[in-house]
């Protein structure tokens, strides 16, 4: 996205409030989620007189922040997400989206009031300011860069923390501004906004060692000469903004590849080279591959312990593996295991390392990919053959989705048993998103991810929801409502409650509490929530009806509430499975042995 130049605002609206808007605008910002506040006047002020931001209000702080997150990766983390928030509630609303964002590498910057200077606590009181709460001890660990804005040194202290959103591995980044400097008038031109933005870009542009680059061409050199090599796409390589170069990788060498959940629409499913996502919920074949390998490279991949099942030394553990990761802390998980070795490197710098590797041998097996490709369809044969029915159910909706993918933007939500099972079968196709809150997996963010999505790309936006999930921020119908944007769907996996937990619940003590009805846990009538909210609203109980709706979709422009009725219960295909030993300990079955 181009750079905005700064409005001429009126002498008496130069103020620090405005600069810092007029600031993240130059750096491509094109619209703020909001939710107005005293505490933040100026600041909602200078969002809703910038020429060339579009101020989003929503309805809670935990959606301006989670709509900012989703703004950021639907630019594949490009451009920053802006969030403007008053002080103390709104600020404590902001930390379940802040954490997300901060586990998925998502550059976010808020701006925060707080009250005036002189009335923030210098005595240990438990609050002392009106609204006012001790900020920076509550959510500097949720963020890259904690900053209070002081009249002297601003200037600086802005480029400093917008261009920490963005170095090393990004994240977010907040900037709390007291009421009084907010308003603290001030004379700038735009052509001084323009000049902080250039030192923003510059500082972004110099973090990254050149020098990285030979090492990475070392590791390629090493993976090459594996007879049975295979890369670990990670969600590191989008945010490096190297995706092409590993693509372009791979299809020159013909290496396999696997990929984590939130990576996997990194080379579409279809591609000969995509062998899916391993792990404690995962296709056979992918773990098949995984422990067949004998080379691993795992480029910007967390591994967490959801995705290895909790048995991140076993990984893949019988190949030599190599991490490579800008985070050192990433990095320090794997110390000591054996044949493995980490490298931190910064993946902008991959392009080079590919270019410098381009003439490199393979000593790649001639038979390990037809391996690989005939684990692949048993599998997908077996698939199909165990889940397809003729009810509506996860499967058969991702299916469907898939299919109708292309172009598109899909933003999931984090968790539930629903929305698992869509994740893991859905199949992007070879021009499609999906992303979605992968590192915290909160329930709830989906619809307001989805909504920041949809002012940051021109592409149709598809939010899959759960019924328990939308439950959480289900205020945020209101600025679907209201914003309309062009062609959004909200399609919501309804079962009628929290199956993940029954099952769970029902597994471990034979009883349920807390998941249901009777507990006051219940899903409303949507054919009667969306109307209220001004959305059309369609219900889909079969396959069948699906297929018919999805072609008139895309003729729509306006909004819609889709409620699919799906089965209550379902496989979500081969799993770990957790083992209670006789004295409460839980474990998991080995991922060489995931079965069905």
């Amino acid at each position: 996205m181009s750079p905005s130049r700064p409005p001429i605002r009126p002498a008496a609206e130069r103020n620090i409030a405005s600069y810092a808007v007029d600031l993240a605008a130059a750096l491509g910002v094109r619209a703020a989620f909001t939710l107005t506040g005293g505490m933040a006047m100026y600041l909602n002020r200078a969002v809703s007189t910038h020429s060339g931001l579009t101020a989003i209000y929503n309805q809670h702080e935990q959606a301006c922040a989670g709509a900012a997150e989703g703004y950021a990766k639907a630019t594949d983390y490009r451009v920053a997400g802006l969030a403007v928030v008053t002080a103390g509630p709104g600020v404590t609303n902001t930390i379940t989206s802040l954490c997300s964002a901060y586990g998925d590498s998502a550059p976010v910057i808020v701006l925060a009031g707080q009250v005036k200077t002189a009335d923030i606590d210098s005595f240990g009181t438990r609050t002392h300011g009106a609204q006012e709460v001790r900020s920076r001890d509550l959510v500097s660990p949720c963020v890259k860069r904690f900053v209070r804005v002081t009249a002297e040194g601003f200037r600086d202290e802005l480029v400093e923390t917008f261009a920490e959103a963005f170095t090393g591995r990004p994240g977010p980044v907040f900037v709390e501004l007291p009421l009084d400097v907010q308003n603290l008038v001030i004379d700038y031109v735009a052509e001084d906004v323009l000049a902080a933005a250039q030192a923003v870009r510059d500082r972004i542009a110099g973090d990254a060692d050149p020098s990285d680059a030979a090492s990475l061409a070392e590791a390629l050199t090493w993976l090459l000469g594996g007879r049975r090599p295979l890369v670990y796409v990670g969600n590191g390589c989008r945010v490096a903004g190297v995706g092409q170069v590993v693509r372009a990788f791979l299809e020159a060498h013909g290496v396999p590849a696997v990929f984590s959940w939130l990576s996997a629409d990194q080379l579409p499913t279809h591609h000969p080279l995509n062998f899916g996502a391993p792990g404690g919920l995962a296709p056979l074949s992918a773990n098949q591959i995984l422990y067949q390998a004998d080379r691993v490279l795992f480029l910007g991949a967390r591994l967490d312990l959801g995705t290895t099942a909790f048995q991140r030394h076993d990984f893949g553990a019988q190949a030599e593996r190599l991490m490579v990761d800008v985070d050192a802390g990433e990095l320090a998980k794997f110390a000591g295991l054996p044949d493995t070795r980490a490298l931190k490197a910064d993946l902008s710098t991959l392009p080079a390392a590919v270019q410098a590797t381009s003439a490199a041998a393979s000593a790649m097996a001639a038979d390990w990919r037809a391996w690989c490709e005939a684990r692949r369809a048993e599998y997908l044969a077996d698939e199909r053959q165990r889940l397809t029915v003729d009810s509506l159910n996860v499967f058969g909706v991702a299916q469907r989705l898939s299919a109708w993918s292309a172009g598109k933007v899909f933003v999931p939500t984090g968790s539930g048993s629903a929305i698992e099972a869509f994740i893991r079968f859905f199949a992007p196709g070879e021009d499609s998103r999906c992303f979605f809150g992968a590192s915290l997996g909160a329930m709830g963010l989906g619809l307001p991810q989805a909504i920041g999505a949809a002012f940051a790309t021109d592409r149709r936006v598809v939010c899959v929801e759960a019924d328990g999930g939308l439950m959480l921020n289900i205020q945020e119908l209101a600025t679907l409502s209201h914003y309309a944007p062009k062609g959004f769907v909200l399609f919501v996996l309804n079962n009628d409650g929290y199956t993940s937990i029954h099952a769970s619940q029902n597994r471990h003590f034979g009883a349920v509490g807390g998941a249901g009805r009777e507990s006051g846990v219940f899903i409303p009538d949507y054919g009667q929530v969306a109307p209220a909210f001004g959305l059309r609203y369609a219900r889909v109980d079969s396959l069948a009806a699906l297929d018919a709706l999805l072609p008139a979709l895309d003729a729509e422009a306006a909004p819609i509430f889709v409620d699919l009725i799906i089965d209550r219960a379902e496989s979500r295909g081969p799993t770990v499975k957790t083992v209670i030993s006789p004295d409460g300990k839980l474990s998991s079955t080995p991922l060489s042995d995931i079965q069905w």
